[in-house]
């Protein structure tokens, strides 16, 4: 047998195996025994005819399709194990000539990542701080919450009075769109359609109205509306104040609800903020970072983003196929639409992985069976379920655990807070709140 092998862009080889004539008229006779065996031949036992009359009675050509059907599994292995070759799947047989019998087969190989100095990258860490406009918004919220809301009997709808309003609306067509009662304050809360503040002004209680207003969004089509004044009161704000800051909590004085507030606010801030900063750190690693998968991984990868897609569909009550059709769109350009998506899911978690592997991150036994059990809680299945649930599971769990674990290790290095990587794992950080998508397994799979 005769190899010889091509290097192609994207992680693939290209393997052109040569097998010698001996071997396949070897293979011939073994198939030949086969038929023999399987199959009635007129003046003989099963399994007792010639390898010459077993090639007259089925043919040649028959006899050498399936040897070589057989060959091309054997030499295929062998020849990734004389190569040395670790394939990412099955390899793809691109052609087969029959004189002398040759594969070309094409191998994906595994994902190559090479991250460079991951361990000289920062990336600037500024969090933000409370401004005093966001502590007032709060504190206006907070009054809006405690607001004294006095009834009307008779009156008209003024700014600052809250106000109760049935509506109807039609399209030009005269088919009902909306049908409900909104409640607001004039002047303070957005009203449930744009423009109906200014004509709800000046309305006695119980008086009705018909009036266009635009349709939202799209300002040249328009909306025929029909509203009633059903409810009218008095919208009285208390006052910014110490009692205000005792009503709504365990506070003493008005400045000490402000430095909750200010407080909550910046832990808000902060976490809003810790995980933009995973994201431009990942980001930043990515650009750096030299990654190549082969075409077999990617589309594997938009195989499981149309799953997602399926799965959230079923759930609205809808399939596939009606959103495509809604969307005037084919399998086949739903796909390509999806490529960036699934290239940037491959490469950030292939990533993570290898800065894992690097780092000599793992997770530990004890975190991982406690994330199992908490799974298993929430699916609330039988012990017999579990068990079968329970290997995807913990692969999945084990491999979202670490790179949760290497996204923080991550955010470590850029901040130029990173430890050896013996002493931090020694004494692990918590778990972020970003989550990556989990790289698709590389393990390999059955030869073509």
């Amino acid at each position: 047998m005769r190899i010889t092998s091509e290097s192609l862009p994207s992680r693939q080889v290209a393997l052109t195996i040569e097998v010698e004539p001996e071997r396949v008229e070897q293979a011939m006779r073994r198939v030949a025994r086969r038929f023999s065996e399987r199959y009635e031949i007129p003046g003989f036992r099963r399994g007792r005819a010639p390898y010459e009359v077993v090639l007259r009675t089925f043919g040649r050509e028959a006899i050498f399709e399936e040897a070589v059907e057989l060959l091309s599994q054997e030499v295929y292995r062998e020849a990734l194990d004389q190569l040395g070759l670790d394939p990412y799947g099955p390899g793809r047989l691109e052609q087969i000539q029959p004189e002398p019998l040759t594969f070309r087969v094409i191998v994906p190989l595994k994902p190559e990542v090479r991250l460079g100095d991951y361990r000289s990258l920062r990336v600037p860490y500024e969090p933000p701080q409370p401004t005093e406009e966001a502590v007032q918004e709060v504190l206006e919220r907070l009054r809006r919450d405690n607001a004294i809301i006095e009834p009307l009997s008779e009156g008209t709808a003024e700014p600052g009075m809250m106000v109760t309003v049935a509506l109807r609306a039609r399209d030009a067509e005269g088919k009902t769109l909306l049908e409900d009662e909104f409640s607001f304050v004039l002047g303070q809360e957005a009203p449930p359609l744009p423009g109906l503040e200014e004509r709800i002004v000046g309305m006695a209680l119980n008086e009705t109205r018909s009036f266009d207003l635009p349709w939202p969004g799209d300002p040249s089509r328009t909306l025929q509306v029909e509203a009633t004044l059903t409810g009218l009161a008095r919208y009285l704000l208390p006052d910014l104040d110490d009692a205000l800051a005792q009503t709504v909590g365990d506070f003493e004085t008005l400045e000490d609800l402000k430095a909750k507030i200010r407080e909550d606010l910046a832990v808000h801030l902060r976490r809003q903020y810790d995980a933009e900063y995973a994201e431009r750190a990942l980001k930043a690693l990515a650009e750096q970072a030299e990654v190549e998968f082969p075409p077999q991984m990617l589309e594997e990868e938009i195989d499981d983003l149309i799953e997602d897609l399926e799965n959230t569909l079923r759930r609205r009550g809808q399939d596939l196929e009606s959103y495509l059709k809604e969307r005037n769109q084919t399998p086949e350009a739903l796909r390509e639409e999806l490529r960036p998506q699934a290239e940037q899911r491959i490469r950030r978690g292939l990533i993570l992985y290898q800065l894992a592997q690097e780092e000599g991150l793992s997770v530990p036994e004890e975190e991982l069976e406690e994330e199992a059990g908490a799974v298993r809680q929430r699916l609330q299945v039988s012990e017999e379920a579990w068990q079968r649930l329970r290997p995807t599971v913990m692969s999945s769990l084990r491999s979202r655990l670490l790179l949760s674990r290497a996204l923080e290790r991550l955010v470590a290095i850029a901040r130029g807070e990173a430890v050896s990587p013996v002493m931090a794992e020694a004494s692990p950080a918590p778990e972020p709140e970003a989550e990556e998508a989990v790289p698709s397994s590389v393990e390999p799979s059955d030869p073509m």
